[in-house]
C-alpha cells in the first residue's frame, strides 16, 4: 500500500488541527501555538460579505433612499472602503499581543471601563446571529420546502456548531466558501445585473426630506456601520497568527477581502432594487428569478448565512468572557447561540426588515468612536506611562462616552430617536457615526497627552529633589 505524499501529510495534518476543538478562552496565545499568515484574513472576510444582508443592505440604497444604480455604487464603494479600512486595521491589532481588541481596550477605557463596550458587543453579536438565522431560514425554508421552525434550527445548530469547535475550523470554513459561494453567486449576479434598470435615476419620492446628499450620505453611512460592525471582532481571527506577520500585508489582505466582498454584493442588491423591492430571500425566487437560478441562490444564501453567522456566535462569546463572565468558551458560544436564537425566532414570525435600517446605523453610533480612541491609543499615543494593571475607569471611557454624546443631536432612527439636528436637517443625520468619531479621537489624544505631560513633570520634579 503506498504512503501518503508530503503534500496529503500536510493537508492531512492541517484539517486535523482546524477541526481539534479550541481549548483558548481571552487570555494570551503562547508563541508556540501560533500558526496562520494573513491570507485567512482575505478569505474570512470575503466569504462574511458574500450573504444576503450585504444584498438587504445594498438594495436600500435605491429601492428604500431613491439614488439611481451608478450613484448608488459610488456609495457603496466609499461606504464598504471606510468599513473595509476599519476591519484591516484592527486585524492588525492580533499579532503582536495575541488576544482580541476588546482585551486590548483595558487599556484606554480601564477594566470596568472595557466590560461596558465588551457587553454592547456580546449584545451586537446575538443581535446579528438572530438577523443572519432568520435570513437563512427563509433561504432553507424557501430551498427544501419545509416550515420556519425546523429551517430555523438547521441553521442556528449549523452555525453553533461551528464556533464550538473554533478558530482554527472557522478559517478553514471560510477557505472554502470563498471559492464556494463565487460559483454559487456567479448565476444571479449575471442575472441581476443583465435584467435591472443600471439607467435609473434619482428618485426624489422615494428619497422624500432626505434629498439627494442625504439618501447618498446615509447610504455610505449604512454602508461603512455594516462592516464596521465586525471591527470589533477582526483581532479575534488574526491572535493566533505570528507576532512577525507584517502589519501592511495584513491590513491588505483584510481590506481587499472585505471591501471586494461588501461592494460585489451590495452593489448587486442595489441593482436589484430597481426592479424590485426584496424583503426576504423567498422574495428572490417570487419576485426576480427563475427556478433553477432561483433554487442555486437559496442554496448559496443559506450557506452564507451560516459561515457569516458563526463569527457573531464566536466573537460574542469572547465579549461575554472580557465582560467578566466566569465560564468556559464553549459554554459562552452556547449562551450566544441560544439568546440570538430567542431573538431570532421571535423576530422571525413578523417583518424584520423595517428595523434592519435602524439597526446598521445604531452598530455605527457606538462602535466608531470606540475605534476612535483604540486607533488613537495605538498610532499617536507615545510616551504613556505603562500600566501593568489598569485603572478601574481610563480617560478612554470618557473619551468614548463623551463622543457618542457629542453624536445624539445627529442620530435618526425614525419610530426610535431623532435628534434635534437631524430633525431641523435631514440630510445631516447620517453623520453621526462621523462625529463621534471625530470627537472621541482628539479628546482621548488631548486627555492622554496632558496624562503624558502631568507624569513627565511629575518625573522632573522627583529627580530635582533626588539631586537637591
Amino acid at each position: 500500500m503506498t504512503s501518503p505524499g508530503p503534500l496529503a501529510q500536510r493537508l492531512s495534518a492541517a484539517v486535523r488541527s482546524a477541526t481539534t476543538v479550541e481549548t483558548s478562552g481571552v487570555e494570551p496565545i503562547p508563541a508556540d501555538d501560533r500558526e496562520g499568515g494573513p491570507g485567512s484574513s482575505f478569505t474570512l472576510w470575503f466569504s462574511s460579505n458574500v450573504q444576503f444582508s450585504s444584498l438587504t443592505s445594498g438594495m436600500l440604497a435605491t429601492a428604500a433612499f431613491g439614488l439611481g444604480w451608478a450613484q448608488a455604487l459610488l456609495a457603496i464603494v466609499l461606504g464598504s472602503a471606510v468599513g473595509a479600512a476599519a476591519i484591516g486595521i484592527t486585524s492588525t491589532f492580533g499579532p503582536p499581543k495575541g488576544v482580541g481588541l476588546l482585551v486590548q481596550t483595558r487599556l484606554p477605557l480601564g477594566r470596568r471601563g472595557a466590560a461596558i463596550p465588551a457587553v454592547l458587543v456580546f449584545f451586537k453579536a446575538c443581535a446579528w446571529f438572530a438577523v443572519n438565522s432568520i435570513l437563512g431560514a427563509f433561504a432553507v425554508q424557501t430551498l427544501i420546502g419545509t416550515g420556519f421552525g425546523p429551517a430555523f434550527a438547521l441553521v442556528t445548530v449549523a452555525q453553533v456548531a461551528i464556533a464550538l469547535v473554533g478558530y482554527g475550523f472557522i478559517h478553514l470554513v471560510q477557505k472554502a466558501m470563498a471559492l464556494v459561494l463565487p460559483l454559487l453567486f456567479i448565476g444571479v449576479s449575471l442575472y441581476g445585473y443583465t435584467e435591472s434598470d443600471l439607467g435609473s435615476g434619482f428618485d426624489a419620492a422615494k428619497a422624500g426630506p432626505l434629498g439627494f446628499v442625504g439618501a447618498f450620505a446615509l447610504v455610505v453611512a449604512i454602508q461603512a456601520a455594516r462592516a464596521l460592525s465586525f471591527s470589533s471582532y477582526a483581532a479575534d481571527y488574526t491572535r493566533y497568527m505570528p507576532v512577525d506577520t507584517p502589519p501592511r500585508t495584513l491590513f491588505l489582505y483584510a481590506f481587499t477581502g472585505t471591501w471586494l466582498g461588501s461592494v460585489w454584493i451590495a452593489s448587486l442588491g442595489a441593482a436589484i432594487g430597481t426592479i424590485a423591492f426584496i424583503g426576504t430571500p423567498t422574495d428572490l425566487v417570487g419576485q426576480v428569478l427563475p427556478g433553477a437560478l432561483a433554487t442555486v441562490t437559496m442554496l448559496a444564501l443559506g450557506v452564507s448565512t451560516i459561515t457569516s453567522s458563526c463569527l457573531d456566535c464566536y466573537s460574542g462569546a469572547l465579549a461575554w468572557l472580557i465582560a467578566g463572565v466566569r465560564m468556559a468558551r464553549w459554554q459562552a458560544v452556547l449562551v450566544v447561540g441560544g439568546l440570538g436564537s430567542a431573538i431570532g425566532w421571535f423576530a422571525g414570525q413578523g417583518d424584520y426588515w423595517k428595523s434592519f435600517e435602524n439597526f446598521l446605523i445604531v452598530l455605527g453610533n457606538w462602535i466608531a468612536p470606540w475605534l476612535a480612541v483604540m486607533l488613537v491609543q495605538r498610532f499617536l499615543v507615545r510616551g504613556a506611562p505603562a500600566e501593568d494593571t489598569p485603572r478601574d475607569f481610563g480617560p478612554g471611557f470618557a473619551s468614548w462616552l463623551l463622543g457618542l454624546l457629542a453624536a445624539v443631536p445627529f442620530m435618526s432612527q425614525p419610530g426610535v430617536f431623532v435628534g434635534p439636528i437631524a430633525e431641523s436637517h435631514p440630510a445631516l443625520g447620517a453623520c453621526a457615526a462621523a462625529v463621534a468619531f471625530l470627537t472621541a479621537g482628539l479628546l482621548h489624544y488631548v486627555l492622554t497627552r496632558n496624562s503624558r505631560t502631568r507624569a513627565a513633570t511629575r518625573s522632573t520634579d522627583t529627580s530635582k529633589e533626588i539631586h537637591a
